[in-house]
């Protein structure tokens, strides 16, 4: 008996920031769903920095956007005309989206996240416009977090109202772990399911040069990603001297976007046990660099529900030293692909760091078991057949 084949969709990712994780994911995904068979197009801002490979995926720069990590400090006077100036781009991006979608007419749109009334508003008139059409999400913080402070949650009536009715909107929504899936539906109401997903490996991010295997490396560690409150740099930093104690030519780099944590503080914390800093943006033509001089990264975060970075580090076949926080445990099998410590506990860290510092054999097999596990259980492929199957079945019944 033959299977009948896939049945093609026409899918609209609407991504307005044209950098950073959510747009890789994003990225990675629609060119995956291209390769099953998709039409795909990703509505994003200027000057995207992943491109298309596939002729059915098409990277359509037609928003507004600015950069998440864009938070240097200025003058309360220019931070109000800036913020309205960014509204302003918002609502014209949001026009472009409505028109867009209304030319292609999909039979799924995709977002990964929504910080403003502005976009539950235009998530409601997406809905209207296309009734047909199955609306979803890749839930990747299921919870709403200040910009400026990642620990407290963004609240307010009108933004609260709009938000749950966006949710409500939703055939389907998909996660990255199971504990995502719990805080889905305890915070809101989708009226379609929650399906947890794999986030994929960055093979975007590794570049055309070979990545020296780990055991290769000198004692370096790597932290990576931008530096927010939940995410424990400090932590990191008062494990340094425990680290430096037992592996004296130990290394620790720590790169990636200044957000929510007084940067100033972090940088003279740094100084004081010798981290070398690198504040920014990191471009993904440096990403490889990085991880390459790495022999293990360190994931101190204090919560999360799932990890990028972690996923990355198996992309280069780096080991992880992670916490044992929200869905990042399901990624990390403690002592195979890394090790697992309590949160906020500078003495485990550093143990744990240590151990892989002091055996390189350790930290390349390691690092070798986590890329194996990645190509085998979270590859982009496997995600694309679980999103398409589910966005399938919830087109079909609009």
């Amino acid at each position: 008996m033959q299977t009948r084949p896939p049945r093609r969709l026409r899918v609209a990712f609407v991504e307005f920031t044209p950098s950073g994780g959510l747009f890789q994911f994003s990225a990675q995904l629609g060119e995956a769903l291209a390769v099953g068979g998709d039409e795909v197009h990703l509505l994003t801002g200027a000057d995207p920095e992943l491109g298309s490979g596939h002729p059915d995926f098409h990277v359509r720069p037609v928003l507004r956007s600015w950069h998440p990590a864009d938070q240097e400090v200025v003058h309360p006077v220019v931070r109000k005309v800036r913020r309205g100036v960014r509204a302003g781009m918002r609502a014209y991006s949001w026009l472009q989206v409505l028109v867009h979608l209304r030319r292609l007419r999909p039979d799924v749109v995709v977002w990964s996240s929504w910080r403003f009334t502005m976009d539950a508003l235009g998530v409601l008139a997406v809905d209207r416009l296309l009734p047909r059409a199955a609306l979803t999400i890749v839930a990747h913080e299921p919870r709403l977090r200040r910009r400026g402070d990642t620990t407290t949650d963004k609240r307010g009536v009108l933004l609260d109202r709009t938000l749950a009715a966006a949710w409500r909107a939703m055939d389907a929504v998909f996660v990255l772990g199971a504990e995502a899936r719990d805080r889905v539906l305890e915070r809101w109401e989708p009226s379609g399911p929650v399906v947890v997903v794999p986030h994929g490996d960055e093979a975007a991010l590794r570049g055309p040069e070979p990545v020296p295997p780990a055991a290769s490396t000198p004692p370096v560690v790597l932290f990576f990603g931008s530096w927010t409150a939940y995410k424990g740099i400090a932590t990191l930093l008062d494990a340094v001297p425990m680290i430096r104690h037992e592996v004296p030519d130990a290394r620790v780099v720590v790169a990636g976007a200044v957000a929510d944590v007084d940067a100033a503080a972090l940088q003279a914390h740094a100084e004081r046990v010798g981290v070398e800093t690198r504040p920014g943006y990191v471009p993904k033509d440096d990403v490889a660099a990085l991880f390459g001089d790495a022999r293990v990264v360190a994931i101190p975060y204090r919560r999360a529900t799932q990890s990028g970075v972690v996923h990355l580090a198996y992309t280069f076949g780096r080991p992880v030293v992670a916490t044992t926080v929200g869905d990042i445990p399901s990624v990390v099998a403690d002592g195979e692909t890394g090790i697992l410590v309590p949160p906020e506990d500078p003495v485990a860290l550093a143990r744990g760091l240590v151990t892989l510092l002091a055996d390189a054999g350790l930290a390349g097999r390691m690092g070798a078991a986590g890329a194996k596990w990645l190509a085998a259980e979270a590859s982009w492929a496997r995600v694309a057949a679980v999103v398409h199957d589910t966005v399938d079945v919830r087109s079909s019944a609009r």
